[in-house]
């Protein structure tokens, strides 16, 4: 599944983000990554949608069609290049 990282599962679903947002939210761009990615809980590690890109993403950020997708997919592939290579672009 691709990631959009809108940050929607880790701000309402990580076992960490209750009651508040996960504290190792990181916010570049207007795009979410995950600041522990390689120490990330197990819960964490194990998200993942049936489909090839995360149906929340979509709602949350009201994606109209593919090519939106794709764009927001590759600005974050971008920022992960450009410095936070401790992200993996496939998922938070």
């Amino acid at each position: 599944m691709y990631c959009l990282h809108c940050g929607d599962c880790c701000k309402r679903m990580s076992p960490i983000s209750n009651p508040k947002p996960c504290p190792h939210i990181v916010e570049v761009d207007g795009l979410v990554f995950c600041g522990i990615y390689d120490k990330r809980p197990q819960q964490c590690r194990d998200h993942e949608f049936p489909a090839s890109k995360c149906p929340l993403g979509c709602m949350t950020l009201d994606i109209q069609n593919q090519q939106q997708a794709y764009d927001r997919i590759n600005h974050g592939h971008a920022i992960i290049l450009a410095g936070l290579k401790h992200v993996d672009v496939w998922g938070i």
